[in-house]
């Protein structure tokens, strides 16, 4: 069982760190910024906590999420399985996830507790593969009891449809790829580097825009469109400038964040006129 367990996580690290060294490698063709060994060697440094962390939370989080569906009688649509049925079952299922990746993103940006973990992603000044897997730990375990529930008890899914989602999951590197790649006129119908990177700009113009995960048509349909201009290839990070300054503070990154918005707002309550 335990020799299982150490297979599994030897693999799911290996196909990740895989696929991000073969994307830095792409970089190097057409870079937008010059590179960052530094920060790589931090964001792959981090891989390894964050598959480490998931090993701990998903199996509770995901046992907690079966009960909760069987529940309530989820799997309410059921997905084909064969046939020409099965690419439109697909692109339903795909499709939904991203309008719920969608809503958990705005909610990411929007509500002050969640923003102190997905800034860590946003931390990054130097966007590129490895930037990839740099999501706060925790925030995994949110998106199972969240809209990882909302899916199990809408769709009955079966093994091959979530075997096709996982390995489009994987076009994710591509987006955060330090490369000039843009759609133009058809960013609207896919996501890409350059429609990503307006996304996770350091400039306010950019603010709060492009928070679709794979198909932007849920940003305009509300409201968060924003088509890259020619050329436009912002510089990322957040406005701020921080970033983590080792593993430690990674790992601990929201309560970082929280605190010092506390000291803020405790200063400003403490100076402003009565």
């Amino acid at each position: 069982m335990i020799l299982n367990k150490i297979i599994t996580l030897m693999i799911g690290l290996s196909t990740t760190l895989i696929i991000i060294l073969i994307g830095s490698l792409i970089e190097k063709l057409n870079p937008v910024v010059a590179e960052s060994s530094k920060t790589m060697r931090f964001n792959m440094a981090y891989t390894l906590v964050y598959i480490l962390a998931q090993e701990i939370i998903v199996p509770v989080c995901s046992l907690a999420t079966v009960l909760a569906v069987n529940a309530a009688g989820g799997g309410w649509i059921v997905l084909p399985t064969t046939g020409w049925t099965l690419l439109p079952g697909f692109l339903l299922y795909a499709l939904t996830i991203d309008f719920f990746e969608y809503l958990f993103h705005r909610a990411q940006h929007r509500l002050p507790v969640m923003w102190a973990m997905h800034s860590f992603h946003h931390s990054d000044d130097a966007l590129n593969a490895s930037t990839t897997s740099r999501h706060y730990w925790a925030e995994h375990g949110i998106k199972m009891a969240t809209i990882y529930l909302a899916a199990g008890m809408l769709f009955k899914s079966n093994a091959l449809i979530l075997g096709m989602y996982a390995l489009l999951s994987f076009y994710n590197v591509f987006l955060h790829m330090n490369i000039r790649v843009g759609f133009g006129r058809w960013s609207m119908l896919m996501n890409c580097p350059q429609y990503h990177r307006i996304h996770h700009s350091a400039l306010p113009e950019h603010f709060n825009c492009n928070f679709s995960s794979l198909f932007p048509i849920f940003d305009l349909v509300f409201g968060t469109y924003r088509m890259p201009r020619k050329a436009e290839y912002p510089p990322t990070g957040l406005d701020s400038g921080e970033h983590p300054s080792g593993m430690v503070e990674a790992i601990f990154w929201p309560v970082r964040g929280l605190w010092r918005a506390g000291l803020r707002e405790r200063a400003y309550i403490e100076t402003r006129p009565d």
